[in-house]
């Protein structure tokens, strides 16, 4: 018999999308399922929604708990699992019916702890694109290439989704609640833990970008909380994946060159002293990504801008924007 997969759901106030979600994991061609949906302190009618789900299928287990983030959701969602295997899905997003299938047949045949499949990115109220499926992808990466082909964002997503995972990694492993960007690190320490990931070029999993999502919202100081989470990936990749520290670069950059213009010149001083922070820590990589021929354009165009220093390197990214 199949193994048993838990997926994880947490939800908070996903109300329009929640259906869709949950539905598309209902219908998944791997059936030895069991769904658990996390109400994570909703203040709209997505708890009541969860218990009408639970209703409609034996395999749908509903918790609701005080409001506690994402990552406390899913270490929630994680302790009250019982399979072996264990996958997450954020509930304002949804899946193909093979997604669990796919992810199951990569990690058999990978022989590893972790497999993945791609993303579909698609705006709300948009359609996703078609693509063409090409299950024919299978690629192995051991640790030290999983971490750099994520950082230089080339295949491999820093999220918790679109994977599946052996449950003996979350036994030392949890999400860090409270935090924002909470999956990059966590992320890497599972990389790290299983030492290998099977990678299958499947768009399985549909990501929708919201109006009011983290991406797109305006900068707030909890933001910094990415920065945080790159120092974490960062000790791992010095400590034990070395030839990695250029690929990390390259990452950090991105990062940094998104927060500091996503900030008000006019703020606090508080703020003005964090901007001070961020585009010092541009200039600091600045040589080391121009000279990788393997960082990502925008962190190499970040680091050419940033010669024309802070004021003009601004009135060029916003007319670039329009």
């Amino acid at each position: 018999m199949d193994p048993l997969v838990s997926v994880v759901i947490p939800v908070c106030n996903v109300e329009p999308y929640l259906h869709e979600c949950v539905t598309s994991v209902v219908e998944q061609t791997y059936t030895n399922i069991e769904i658990i949906l996390v109400d994570d302190g909703s203040t709209d009618n997505s708890g009541t929604l969860c218990d009408e789900f639970a209703l409609s299928d034996s395999r749908i287990c509903v918790f609701h708990k005080k409001n506690g983030g994402l990552s406390d959701a899913r270490n929630y969602g994680i302790r009250r699992s019982h399979g072996s295997l264990i996958s997450f899905i954020d509930s304002d997003d949804y899946v193909s019916p093979d997604y669990i299938m796919h992810l199951y047949q990569a990690l058999v045949r990978g022989k590893t702890d972790i497999a993945t499949t791609s993303i579909c990115i698609f705006h709300d109220g948009e359609l996703p694109k078609e693509h063409k499926h090409n299950t024919a992808v299978f690629h192995m990466y051991d640790a030290c290439d999983a971490l750099e082909d994520m950082l230089y964002m080339r295949h491999l997503e820093p999220n918790a989704f679109p994977k599946i995972y052996k449950r003996e990694l979350f036994d030392t492993i949890q999400y860090p609640v409270g935090k924002l960007y909470e999956d990059i690190a966590t992320t890497t320490k599972l990389i790290d833990k299983a030492g290998k990931i099977a990678y299958l070029d499947e768009k399985d999993y549909y990501y929708r970008i919201r109006p009011n999502s983290i991406q797109t919202a305006s900068f707030n100081p909890k933001k910094l909380d990415l920065l945080d989470q790159l120092n974490v990936v960062k000790t791992i990749v010095r400590t034990k994946y070395p030839s990695v520290i250029n690929a990390y670069y390259s990452k950090e950059q991105s990062a940094l060159f998104n927060l500091y213009m996503n900030m008000s010149p006019d703020g606090t001083k508080e703020i003005l002293g964090i901007a001070d922070d961020l585009w010092n820590g541009i200039k600091n990589n600045r040589i080391s990504v121009l000279k990788d021929r393997e960082a990502r354009p925008d962190a190499r165009i970040a680091s050419l801008l940033s010669f024309l220093g802070p004021i003009p390197c601004r009135c060029v990214y916003r007319l670039v924007r329009k």
